[in-house]
Protein backbone atom coordinates (compact mmCIF):
# COMPACT_ATOMS: atom_id res chain seq x y z
CA UNK A 1 0.00 0.00 0.00
CA UNK A 2 1.31 3.40 -1.25
CA UNK A 3 1.40 6.51 0.92
CA UNK A 4 -1.63 8.08 -0.90
CA UNK A 5 -3.52 4.81 -1.16
CA UNK A 6 -6.08 5.04 1.65
CA UNK A 7 -7.12 8.71 0.24
CA UNK A 8 -9.84 9.50 -1.77
CA UNK A 9 -9.19 10.19 -5.01
CA UNK A 10 -10.22 14.13 -5.29
CA UNK A 11 -7.62 16.29 -3.42
CA UNK A 12 -8.78 19.65 -1.72
CA UNK A 13 -5.87 21.94 -3.51
CA UNK A 14 -6.35 25.18 -1.77
CA UNK A 15 -4.04 27.74 -3.99
CA UNK A 16 -7.67 29.30 -5.73
CA UNK A 17 -9.30 30.47 -2.84
CA UNK A 18 -10.84 33.79 -3.12
CA UNK A 19 -9.29 35.55 -0.79
CA UNK A 20 -7.45 38.74 -1.85
CA UNK A 21 -5.56 39.92 0.75
CA UNK A 22 -4.14 38.87 4.36
CA UNK A 23 -6.94 40.91 5.96
CA UNK A 24 -9.87 39.76 4.08
CA UNK A 25 -12.00 38.46 6.44
CA UNK A 26 -14.58 37.98 4.15
CA UNK A 27 -13.01 35.52 1.69
CA UNK A 28 -11.27 34.12 5.01
CA UNK A 29 -14.57 32.75 5.96
CA UNK A 30 -16.05 31.68 2.89
CA UNK A 31 -12.65 29.49 2.37
CA UNK A 32 -12.81 28.30 5.31
CA UNK A 33 -17.15 27.11 4.45
CA UNK A 34 -15.73 25.67 1.31
CA UNK A 35 -13.41 23.79 2.87
CA UNK A 36 -15.16 22.08 5.40
CA UNK A 37 -18.10 21.17 2.73
CA UNK A 38 -14.92 19.75 0.59
CA UNK A 39 -13.64 17.33 3.81
CA UNK A 40 -17.53 16.89 4.98
CA UNK A 41 -18.42 15.62 1.49
CA UNK A 42 -15.36 12.64 1.50
CA UNK A 43 -12.41 14.35 0.39
CA UNK A 44 -9.30 13.44 2.81
CA UNK A 45 -6.17 15.14 1.39
CA UNK A 46 -5.28 18.82 1.71
CA UNK A 47 -2.36 20.27 -0.47
CA UNK A 48 -1.57 23.49 0.76
CA UNK A 49 1.27 26.10 1.50
CA UNK A 50 2.35 28.81 2.76
CA UNK A 51 2.19 31.07 -0.07
CA UNK A 52 -1.17 30.05 -1.01
CA UNK A 53 -4.31 32.56 -1.61
CA UNK A 54 -2.57 35.38 -0.47
CA UNK A 55 -0.73 33.88 1.93
CA UNK A 56 -4.15 32.85 4.29
CA UNK A 57 -4.79 29.63 2.61
CA UNK A 58 -3.56 27.69 5.84
CA UNK A 59 -5.47 30.44 8.39
CA UNK A 60 -8.58 29.45 6.04
CA UNK A 61 -7.73 26.07 6.85
CA UNK A 62 -7.82 26.32 10.22
CA UNK A 63 -11.02 28.06 10.70
CA UNK A 64 -12.52 25.01 9.01
CA UNK A 65 -10.80 22.13 11.55
CA UNK A 66 -12.24 23.74 13.86
CA UNK A 67 -15.60 22.91 12.78
CA UNK A 68 -14.52 18.99 11.28
CA UNK A 69 -14.70 16.20 12.90
CA UNK A 70 -13.55 14.29 9.85
CA UNK A 71 -9.91 12.54 9.47
CA UNK A 72 -7.60 13.81 6.84
CA UNK A 73 -4.53 14.28 5.71
CA UNK A 74 -2.63 17.58 5.00
CA UNK A 75 1.14 18.88 3.10
CA UNK A 76 3.32 21.24 4.60
CA UNK A 77 6.22 22.48 2.36
CA UNK A 78 9.58 23.95 2.16
CA UNK A 79 11.07 25.24 -1.21
CA UNK A 80 14.93 25.15 -1.57
CA UNK A 81 14.57 28.65 -2.75
CA UNK A 82 13.70 29.95 0.35
CA UNK A 83 14.82 27.53 2.97
CA UNK A 84 17.90 25.45 2.60
CA UNK A 85 19.22 24.12 5.88
CA UNK A 86 17.42 21.54 8.24
CA UNK A 87 17.01 24.30 10.97
CA UNK A 88 14.85 26.26 8.18
CA UNK A 89 13.25 23.29 7.18
CA UNK A 90 12.20 22.79 10.92
CA UNK A 91 11.06 26.56 11.62
CA UNK A 92 9.19 26.70 8.08
CA UNK A 93 7.49 23.23 8.94
CA UNK A 94 6.18 24.60 12.73
CA UNK A 95 5.06 28.03 11.17
CA UNK A 96 2.50 26.74 8.80
CA UNK A 97 1.05 23.65 11.47
CA UNK A 98 0.78 26.76 13.99
CA UNK A 99 -1.06 28.90 11.13
CA UNK A 100 -3.30 25.68 10.76
CA UNK A 101 -3.75 25.19 14.54
CA UNK A 102 -1.79 21.51 14.18
CA UNK A 103 0.54 20.13 15.79
CA UNK A 104 1.61 17.77 12.93
CA UNK A 105 1.23 16.90 9.15
CA UNK A 106 0.77 13.83 7.62
CA UNK A 107 2.81 14.70 4.77
CA UNK A 108 6.35 16.74 4.36
CA UNK A 109 6.64 17.92 0.76
CA UNK A 110 9.85 18.75 -0.63
CA UNK A 111 8.08 21.25 -2.75
CA UNK A 112 8.85 22.59 -6.13
CA UNK A 113 12.04 20.82 -7.29
CA UNK A 114 13.31 22.14 -10.71
CA UNK A 115 15.94 20.29 -11.44
CA UNK A 116 18.11 17.18 -10.62
CA UNK A 117 21.04 19.48 -9.60
CA UNK A 118 18.51 21.23 -6.89
CA UNK A 119 17.75 17.84 -5.59
CA UNK A 120 21.64 17.11 -5.00
CA UNK A 121 21.12 20.56 -3.07
CA UNK A 122 18.03 19.27 -1.22
CA UNK A 123 19.77 16.36 -0.20
CA UNK A 124 23.33 17.68 1.18
CA UNK A 125 23.89 17.09 4.81
CA UNK A 126 22.48 19.68 6.82
CA UNK A 127 19.69 20.45 4.16
CA UNK A 128 16.42 20.48 3.91
CA UNK A 129 16.03 16.57 3.56
CA UNK A 130 18.01 15.93 6.85
CA UNK A 131 15.60 18.49 8.26
CA UNK A 132 12.43 16.65 6.90
CA UNK A 133 14.43 13.66 8.34
CA UNK A 134 14.39 14.92 11.54
CA UNK A 135 10.56 16.02 11.72
CA UNK A 136 10.00 12.51 10.96
CA UNK A 137 12.08 11.15 13.80
CA UNK A 138 10.22 13.39 15.84
CA UNK A 139 6.78 12.76 15.06
CA UNK A 140 5.85 15.92 13.77
CA UNK A 141 5.50 14.38 9.79
CA UNK A 142 4.59 11.04 8.74
CA UNK A 143 5.86 11.07 5.20
CA UNK A 144 8.45 12.66 2.91
CA UNK A 145 7.16 13.82 -0.24
CA UNK A 146 7.90 16.27 -3.31
CA UNK A 147 6.37 18.20 -6.25
CA UNK A 148 8.25 18.43 -9.28
CA UNK A 149 8.51 20.82 -12.02
CA UNK A 150 11.80 19.41 -13.16
CA UNK A 151 12.72 17.97 -16.83
CA UNK A 152 11.32 14.14 -17.68
CA UNK A 153 14.35 13.06 -17.71
CA UNK A 154 15.39 14.36 -13.91
CA UNK A 155 11.71 13.75 -12.50
CA UNK A 156 12.39 9.98 -13.56
CA UNK A 157 16.11 10.26 -11.96
CA UNK A 158 14.65 11.91 -8.42
CA UNK A 159 11.96 9.65 -8.36
CA UNK A 160 13.91 5.70 -9.24
CA UNK A 161 16.50 7.77 -5.86
CA UNK A 162 14.02 5.99 -3.78
CA UNK A 163 13.86 9.08 -0.90
CA UNK A 164 11.34 10.19 -1.74
CA UNK A 165 7.11 8.04 -0.37
CA UNK A 166 5.04 10.13 -3.17
CA UNK A 167 5.22 12.61 -5.59
CA UNK A 168 3.19 15.49 -7.09
CA UNK A 169 3.38 16.06 -10.97
CA UNK A 170 1.49 18.21 -13.39
CA UNK A 171 -0.35 15.60 -15.80
CA UNK A 172 -3.46 16.23 -18.06
CA UNK A 173 -4.27 16.02 -21.88
CA UNK A 174 -2.16 18.60 -22.39
CA UNK A 175 1.05 17.25 -21.55
CA UNK A 176 0.17 13.08 -21.02
CA UNK A 177 2.19 12.03 -23.44
CA UNK A 178 5.51 13.35 -22.70
CA UNK A 179 4.93 12.97 -18.73
CA UNK A 180 3.17 9.02 -19.42
CA UNK A 181 6.97 7.95 -18.50
CA UNK A 182 7.14 9.87 -15.36
CA UNK A 183 3.69 8.00 -14.09
CA UNK A 184 5.37 4.69 -15.61
CA UNK A 185 8.20 5.24 -13.62
CA UNK A 186 6.40 6.13 -10.41
CA UNK A 187 4.45 3.01 -10.69
CA UNK A 188 7.78 0.56 -10.76
CA UNK A 189 9.43 2.22 -8.02
CA UNK A 190 6.60 2.10 -5.83
CA UNK A 191 6.06 6.10 -5.28
CA UNK A 192 2.49 6.97 -5.42
CA UNK A 193 1.21 9.86 -7.21
CA UNK A 194 -1.14 13.25 -6.68
CA UNK A 195 -1.31 14.97 -9.51
CA UNK A 196 -1.65 18.76 -9.95
CA UNK A 197 -3.50 20.86 -13.22
CA UNK A 198 -5.22 18.06 -13.98
CA UNK A 199 -7.74 20.68 -15.81
CA UNK A 200 -4.23 22.55 -17.30
CA UNK A 201 -4.33 25.61 -15.86
CA UNK A 202 -8.32 26.11 -16.89
CA UNK A 203 -7.38 25.77 -20.31
CA UNK A 204 -8.80 22.38 -20.84
CA UNK A 205 -12.29 23.69 -19.47
CA UNK A 206 -12.51 26.82 -21.69
CA UNK A 207 -11.96 25.23 -24.66
CA UNK A 208 -14.33 21.87 -23.86
CA UNK A 209 -15.10 21.34 -27.52
CA UNK A 210 -11.33 21.29 -28.84
CA UNK A 211 -11.03 18.19 -26.25
CA UNK A 212 -14.41 16.39 -27.62
CA UNK A 213 -12.09 12.85 -27.67
CA UNK A 214 -11.47 13.05 -24.11
CA UNK A 215 -15.28 12.70 -23.43
CA UNK A 216 -16.92 9.14 -23.30
CA UNK A 217 -20.50 9.34 -23.90
CA UNK A 218 -22.39 12.01 -21.63
CA UNK A 219 -19.92 13.30 -19.66
CA UNK A 220 -18.24 16.72 -19.11
CA UNK A 221 -14.96 17.63 -20.10
CA UNK A 222 -14.35 18.73 -16.79
CA UNK A 223 -15.27 14.89 -15.86
CA UNK A 224 -12.96 13.24 -18.75
CA UNK A 225 -10.67 15.68 -17.89
CA UNK A 226 -10.07 14.31 -14.21
CA UNK A 227 -10.63 10.66 -14.77
CA UNK A 228 -7.86 10.56 -17.29
CA UNK A 229 -5.75 12.46 -14.99
CA UNK A 230 -6.81 9.35 -12.25
CA UNK A 231 -6.92 7.01 -15.08
CA UNK A 232 -2.91 5.97 -14.55
CA UNK A 233 -2.15 3.11 -12.32
CA UNK A 234 0.19 5.40 -10.83
CA UNK A 235 -2.09 7.84 -9.72
CA UNK A 236 -3.82 7.71 -6.44
CA UNK A 237 -4.96 10.89 -6.07
CA UNK A 238 -6.12 13.97 -8.61
CA UNK A 239 -6.01 17.79 -6.89
CA UNK A 240 -9.00 20.38 -7.92
CA UNK A 241 -8.10 23.87 -7.04
CA UNK A 242 -11.55 25.31 -5.27
CA UNK A 243 -13.03 28.67 -5.63
CA UNK A 244 -16.72 28.00 -5.19
CA UNK A 245 -19.10 25.31 -4.18
CA UNK A 246 -20.00 24.92 -7.96
CA UNK A 247 -16.70 23.48 -8.61
CA UNK A 248 -16.73 21.28 -5.64
CA UNK A 249 -19.86 19.57 -6.82
CA UNK A 250 -19.16 19.45 -10.47
CA UNK A 251 -15.35 17.43 -9.19
CA UNK A 252 -16.85 15.35 -6.95
CA UNK A 253 -19.33 13.83 -9.89
CA UNK A 254 -15.79 12.36 -11.89
CA UNK A 255 -15.38 10.20 -8.53
CA UNK A 256 -18.77 9.55 -7.65
CA UNK A 257 -20.78 8.86 -10.89
CA UNK A 258 -21.32 5.90 -12.49
CA UNK A 259 -17.68 5.70 -14.71
CA UNK A 260 -18.76 2.38 -17.26
CA UNK A 261 -15.20 2.75 -19.53
CA UNK A 262 -12.21 1.20 -18.12
CA UNK A 263 -9.18 2.96 -17.24
CA UNK A 264 -6.87 1.13 -19.64
CA UNK A 265 -9.20 1.84 -22.65
CA UNK A 266 -9.57 5.32 -21.35
CA UNK A 267 -6.24 5.68 -21.48
CA UNK A 268 -5.92 4.40 -24.75
CA UNK A 269 -8.78 6.01 -26.68
CA UNK A 270 -7.44 9.45 -25.05
CA UNK A 271 -4.30 9.30 -26.31
CA UNK A 272 -4.97 7.91 -29.86
CA UNK A 273 -6.95 11.58 -30.01
CA UNK A 274 -4.45 13.54 -28.54
CA UNK A 275 -2.26 12.54 -31.49
CA UNK A 276 -4.48 13.66 -33.68
CA UNK A 277 -4.56 16.86 -33.22
CA UNK A 278 -3.83 19.33 -35.75
CA UNK A 279 -0.64 21.59 -35.03
CA UNK A 280 -0.19 19.46 -31.78
CA UNK A 281 3.39 18.77 -30.69
CA UNK A 282 3.23 15.25 -29.67
CA UNK A 283 6.84 15.34 -27.71
CA UNK A 284 8.61 12.39 -30.37
CA UNK A 285 11.64 14.98 -30.03
CA UNK A 286 13.05 13.51 -33.42
CA UNK A 287 13.38 17.03 -33.77
CA UNK A 288 15.76 17.51 -30.98
CA UNK A 289 18.75 18.06 -33.64
CA UNK A 290 19.71 21.56 -33.65
CA UNK A 291 23.32 22.18 -34.45
CA UNK A 292 22.56 25.68 -32.50
CA UNK A 293 21.08 23.56 -29.46
CA UNK A 294 18.26 25.38 -29.43
CA UNK A 295 15.75 23.30 -27.50
CA UNK A 296 12.79 23.08 -29.97
CA UNK A 297 10.79 19.91 -28.56
CA UNK A 298 10.30 22.21 -25.56
CA UNK A 299 9.43 25.23 -27.39
CA UNK A 300 7.40 23.31 -29.68
CA UNK A 301 5.53 22.05 -26.84
CA UNK A 302 5.04 24.86 -24.90
CA UNK A 303 3.45 26.23 -28.28
CA UNK A 304 0.66 23.50 -28.01
CA UNK A 305 -0.51 26.37 -25.44
CA UNK A 306 -1.26 28.82 -28.23
CA UNK A 307 -3.76 26.45 -29.86
CA UNK A 308 -6.34 27.21 -27.66
CA UNK A 309 -8.46 30.06 -26.26
CA UNK A 310 -8.13 31.44 -22.58
CA UNK A 311 -9.64 33.82 -20.07
CA UNK A 312 -7.94 36.21 -17.52
CA UNK A 313 -4.92 35.18 -15.77
CA UNK A 314 -3.12 36.70 -12.75
CA UNK A 315 -5.90 39.65 -12.96
CA UNK A 316 -4.78 40.62 -16.49
CA UNK A 317 -7.41 40.30 -19.00
CA UNK A 318 -5.65 41.78 -22.47
CA UNK A 319 -5.95 39.36 -24.72
CA UNK A 320 -2.46 38.56 -26.26
CA UNK A 321 -0.80 39.27 -22.62
CA UNK A 322 -2.92 36.78 -21.50
CA UNK A 323 -2.37 34.37 -24.20
CA UNK A 324 1.58 34.84 -23.69
CA UNK A 325 1.13 34.38 -19.97
CA UNK A 326 -0.42 31.36 -20.20
CA UNK A 327 2.37 30.02 -23.20
CA UNK A 328 5.24 30.92 -20.88
CA UNK A 329 3.13 29.03 -17.91
CA UNK A 330 2.88 26.16 -19.44
CA UNK A 331 7.20 25.61 -19.04
CA UNK A 332 6.55 25.34 -15.37
CA UNK A 333 3.81 22.69 -15.36
CA UNK A 334 4.35 20.69 -18.43
CA UNK A 335 7.47 18.31 -17.13
CA UNK A 336 9.73 20.19 -20.30
CA UNK A 337 12.72 21.80 -19.56
CA UNK A 338 12.36 25.36 -18.68
CA UNK A 339 13.21 27.38 -21.96
CA UNK A 340 14.44 30.56 -20.61
CA UNK A 341 16.93 32.26 -22.93
CA UNK A 342 19.98 34.71 -22.11
CA UNK A 343 18.83 36.64 -24.86
CA UNK A 344 15.65 36.99 -27.02
CA UNK A 345 17.63 37.61 -30.39
CA UNK A 346 16.81 34.12 -32.75
CA UNK A 347 20.00 31.87 -32.92
CA UNK A 348 18.24 29.96 -35.50
CA UNK A 349 19.83 29.47 -38.95
CA UNK A 350 17.10 27.77 -40.75
CA UNK A 351 18.81 25.29 -41.81
CA UNK A 352 15.70 22.94 -41.88
CA UNK A 353 16.86 19.86 -39.92
CA UNK A 354 14.00 19.96 -37.94
CA UNK A 355 11.26 20.37 -40.03
CA UNK A 356 12.55 17.59 -42.35
CA UNK A 357 12.24 15.21 -39.14
CA UNK A 358 9.00 16.61 -37.55
CA UNK A 359 6.23 13.58 -37.73
CA UNK A 360 3.26 16.24 -37.20
CA UNK A 361 4.57 18.64 -40.12
CA UNK A 362 5.14 21.34 -37.93
CA UNK A 363 6.51 24.89 -38.98
CA UNK A 364 9.13 24.71 -36.81
CA UNK A 365 11.23 27.71 -38.16
CA UNK A 366 8.32 30.19 -38.04
CA UNK A 367 7.90 28.86 -34.41
CA UNK A 368 11.21 29.54 -32.78
CA UNK A 369 11.14 33.08 -34.56
CA UNK A 370 7.82 33.66 -33.00
CA UNK A 371 8.99 32.54 -29.37
CA UNK A 372 12.14 34.74 -29.63
CA UNK A 373 10.10 37.22 -30.45
CA UNK A 374 7.42 36.78 -27.49
CA UNK A 375 10.16 36.43 -25.64
CA UNK A 376 11.41 39.80 -26.52
CA UNK A 377 8.10 41.26 -26.04
CA UNK A 378 6.91 40.49 -22.61
CA UNK A 379 10.92 40.62 -21.26
CA UNK A 380 11.26 36.79 -20.57
CA UNK A 381 15.09 36.83 -20.73
CA UNK A 382 17.76 37.01 -18.69
CA UNK A 383 19.03 39.75 -20.70
CA UNK A 384 15.77 41.65 -19.91
CA UNK A 385 16.04 40.89 -16.31
CA UNK A 386 19.28 42.38 -15.86
CA UNK A 387 18.25 45.67 -17.52
CA UNK A 388 15.21 46.11 -15.24
CA UNK A 389 17.19 45.47 -12.22
CA UNK A 390 19.89 47.91 -13.83
CA UNK A 391 17.42 50.58 -14.30
CA UNK A 392 15.49 50.33 -10.64
CA UNK A 393 18.53 50.26 -8.39
CA UNK A 394 21.91 50.46 -10.18
CA UNK A 395 24.13 53.73 -9.50
CA UNK A 396 20.83 55.29 -8.09
CA UNK A 397 22.94 56.09 -4.75
CA UNK A 398 20.10 54.42 -2.70
CA UNK A 399 20.56 53.82 1.13
CA UNK A 400 18.22 51.31 1.58
CA UNK A 401 15.91 49.29 -1.26
CA UNK A 402 12.74 48.01 0.18
CA UNK A 403 10.97 44.69 -1.61
CA UNK A 404 7.21 43.92 -1.06
CA UNK A 405 6.13 41.54 -0.21
CA UNK A 406 9.17 38.98 0.53
CA UNK A 407 9.06 35.85 -1.45
CA UNK A 408 9.98 34.46 -4.72
CA UNK A 409 10.31 37.48 -6.56
CA UNK A 410 12.18 39.46 -4.08
CA UNK A 411 14.64 36.69 -3.73
CA UNK A 412 15.25 36.44 -7.72
CA UNK A 413 16.22 40.48 -7.84
CA UNK A 414 18.60 40.07 -4.67
CA UNK A 415 20.07 36.93 -6.20
CA UNK A 416 20.62 38.72 -9.93
CA UNK A 417 21.76 42.28 -8.19
CA UNK A 418 24.15 39.95 -6.50
CA UNK A 419 25.52 38.09 -9.88
CA UNK A 420 25.99 40.76 -11.61
CA UNK A 421 27.07 43.81 -9.37
CA UNK A 422 28.30 42.19 -6.36
CA UNK A 423 27.45 43.25 -3.02
CA UNK A 424 24.87 46.59 -2.67
CA UNK A 425 25.79 49.67 -1.20
CA UNK A 426 22.80 50.08 0.04
CA UNK A 427 20.41 48.01 2.84
CA UNK A 428 17.58 45.55 1.43
CA UNK A 429 14.53 45.65 3.39
CA UNK A 430 11.92 43.40 3.11
CA UNK A 431 7.83 43.76 3.81
CA UNK A 432 4.88 42.15 3.79
CA UNK A 433 1.27 42.50 5.23
CA UNK A 434 0.89 39.24 6.52
CA UNK A 435 1.38 39.15 10.52
CA UNK A 436 2.52 35.68 10.36
CA UNK A 437 6.09 36.76 8.30
CA UNK A 438 6.99 39.60 10.62
CA UNK A 439 10.36 39.28 12.39
CA UNK A 440 10.98 35.91 10.34
CA UNK A 441 13.77 35.48 7.94
CA UNK A 442 13.00 34.79 4.29
CA UNK A 443 16.04 34.28 1.96
CA UNK A 444 18.15 35.62 4.50
CA UNK A 445 16.68 38.77 5.65
CA UNK A 446 14.53 39.69 7.83
CA UNK A 447 10.85 40.93 7.19
CA UNK A 448 9.54 43.93 8.67
CA UNK A 449 5.63 45.18 9.17
CA UNK A 450 4.43 47.84 6.60
CA UNK A 451 3.75 49.86 9.62
CA UNK A 452 7.51 49.85 10.02
CA UNK A 453 7.77 51.86 6.66
CA UNK A 454 8.50 55.24 7.77
CA UNK A 455 10.48 54.58 10.35
CA UNK A 456 13.20 52.17 8.62
CA UNK A 457 12.41 55.12 5.40
CA UNK A 458 13.72 53.64 2.31
CA UNK A 459 14.53 55.43 -0.51
CA UNK A 460 12.59 53.08 -3.09
CA UNK A 461 9.83 49.97 -2.55
CA UNK A 462 9.61 47.51 -5.41
CA UNK A 463 6.50 45.76 -5.46
CA UNK A 464 7.72 42.14 -6.22
CA UNK A 465 4.34 40.34 -7.06
CA UNK A 466 2.45 40.01 -10.30
CA UNK A 467 -1.10 38.95 -9.36
CA UNK A 468 -1.33 41.62 -6.77
CA UNK A 469 0.62 44.27 -7.83
CA UNK A 470 -2.21 47.15 -9.08
CA UNK A 471 -3.75 46.50 -5.33
CA UNK A 472 -0.37 46.89 -3.21
CA UNK A 473 0.43 49.97 -5.32
CA UNK A 474 -2.51 51.82 -4.84
CA UNK A 475 -2.00 50.70 -1.24
CA UNK A 476 1.65 51.98 -0.78
CA UNK A 477 1.31 55.20 -3.23
CA UNK A 478 0.34 57.49 -0.44
CA UNK A 479 4.16 57.24 0.58
CA UNK A 480 5.34 59.03 -2.45
CA UNK A 481 4.44 61.96 -0.28
CA UNK A 482 6.81 61.04 2.22
CA UNK A 483 9.49 60.85 -0.40
CA UNK A 484 9.29 57.45 -1.20
CA UNK A 485 9.36 55.95 -4.41
CA UNK A 486 6.53 53.21 -5.45
CA UNK A 487 7.35 51.31 -8.49
CA UNK A 488 6.35 47.89 -9.82
CA UNK A 489 8.41 45.16 -10.51
CA UNK A 490 6.67 43.94 -14.09
CA UNK A 491 5.62 45.96 -16.62
CA UNK A 492 2.32 46.22 -18.19
CA UNK A 493 3.77 43.89 -21.06
CA UNK A 494 5.59 41.85 -18.78
CA UNK A 495 4.59 37.53 -18.04
CA UNK A 496 5.44 36.96 -14.31
CA UNK A 497 9.99 36.34 -13.99
CA UNK A 498 7.81 33.05 -11.64
CA UNK A 499 4.65 31.14 -12.09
Amino acid sequence: MGVFSNYFPLGLGTGRFLINRPDDKEGIEKSAQLAVKAIESGINYIDTAYTYSAGMAQTALKEAFKQTDKVFGVTVKVMYDMDKTAYDTQRRTMLQLNAMGLERAQFFTCWNITSYNQFQKIMEKGGVYDGALKLKDEGIIDHICCSLHASVSDSIKIIESGVFEGATISYSLLNAIQMKPVLDSALNNNVDIAVMNPLGGGIIAQNHDFFYFAKYENESIITAALRFAKAHPAVKIVLSGLSRETELTENLTAFTGENVESDDKRVMRVFEGIKEIDNFCVNCNYCNVCPCEIPIPELMNKRNTLLFSTAERYNRTEPELVKNISLFYSHSHSGTDEWFPDSPENPCIRCGKCEKLCTQKLKIIESIADMYDRAGKVNYSLKSRKERIEELLVNKNYKRVGLYPNGGFANMIVELYNRYWDKPDFEWLQFNSDPKMWGELSGGLRVFSPDEIIKLNPDIIIICTYKYDEEIYKSLVHYEEKGIKIVKLHRKTDVPWAF
